[in-house]
């Protein structure tokens, strides 16, 4: 629920937020036009940022489009022929930002009537986070609410997967909005800004890592000796993605396409960067998301995207 009094925020973080959210909810209401079976996860990638930088924000990462049982870090590499496949469940999954001010926000989209009840897990765990969220309240109390919801619709939450704390170009800056309820994990603060993403899924409600990663984030600063002979691309990904993560494919505007792979290879080797595995769960069951970013203040939460009002 909305809150009625102004956000705890300076007035122009917070224009910078809703210019965000509303470029993000523009995007989305795209995807969900756009998802369908047989078309190209490269095509939809590629599109939706292409909407983000048009509509005047830039990508806070690459859109994640994450099919079945694959529940979350899929971006389409270099070439990617993956199709949307039929009578499957997406999700899609859009971070927007201005001047730093991120939001994250998803959907699912079901191409069939086997994953609409789960579908629906995750929106009604959203709307019922939404609902809990303000100042004071305990992180693990959010994760209670939206555990019971997802439960109530015979589904279950995926345990290790969390929303996030949001700070200015920091889109997982620490404090976690846990999927469960949980004990000791902190509380929520006026004016903090957090991802909240329910996931649900009838598997067994936990994700692994693949072996395969396409998102990738600079982690620290390169000594000469470290950066040799990648100092040209480090200063690239820097002035171009903000310290935020970022595709292969993006650095093809810059490098062609083995440069861009070598160069990511020993970034990787060499601990400049790290990568986010693809995340699967582990049995195998279709998973589903819904997510928003809210704002918090005493009275409530303040949504950016309004990911529930475009369904």
């Amino acid at each position: 629920m909305a809150s009625r009094s102004p956000p705890p925020l300076p007035e122009a973080a917070m224009e910078a937020y809703e210019r965000a959210g509303d470029v993000v909810r523009r995007v989305l209401s795209a995807a969900l036009d756009m998802v369908d079976e047989g078309v190209s996860v490269l095509r939809i990638c590629e599109s939706l940022e292409a909407e983000i930088r048009r509509l005047g924000a830039r990508p806070a990462f690459p859109v994640n489009v994450s099919i079945n049982h694959v529940a979350a870090h899929y971006t389409s590499p270099p070439g990617d022929e993956t199709v949307v496949p039929p009578e499957s469940i997406v999700k899609v999954d859009v971070g927007a930002h201005v001047d730093g001010y991120i939001v994250d926000a998803a959907v699912s989209v079901s191409l069939s009537p086997a994953h609409d009840a789960l579908v629906k897990a995750s929106v009604e765990a959203l709307r019922e986070a939404q609902r809990v969220v303000r100042a004071g309240v305990a992180l693990g109390a959010v994760g209670c609410a939206i555990e019971r919801k997802v439960r109530e619709h015979g589904a279950r939450p995926v345990e290790n997967l969390t929303g996030h704390l949001i700070e200015r170009y920091n889109l997982h800056a620490g404090k976690v909005v846990p999927n469960v309820a949980t004990r000791g994990s902190g509380v929520m603060r006026e004016g903090e800004v957090y991802a909240v993403e329910p996931f649900a899924t009838g598997g067994r409600g936990y994700v692994a890592e693949a072996s395969r990663a396409f998102i990738f984030r600079l982690t620290r600063r390169a000594s000469r000796r470290r950066a040799r002979g990648l100092a040209d691309v480090i200063e690239y990904i820097r002035s171009e993605f903000d310290g935020l993560p970022f595709a292969e494919r993006w650095l093809l505007r810059a490098y062609p396409r083995e440069r861009a792979r070598e160069c990511i290879a020993r970034l990787l080797k060499r601990r400049i960067a790290e990568g986010y595995p693809v995340l699967v769960e582990v049995s195998g069951a279709p998973v589903s998301q819904f997510e928003d970013t809210l704002v918090v203040t005493r009275g409530g939460a303040v949504p950016l995207a309004r990911t529930l009002e475009i369904l």
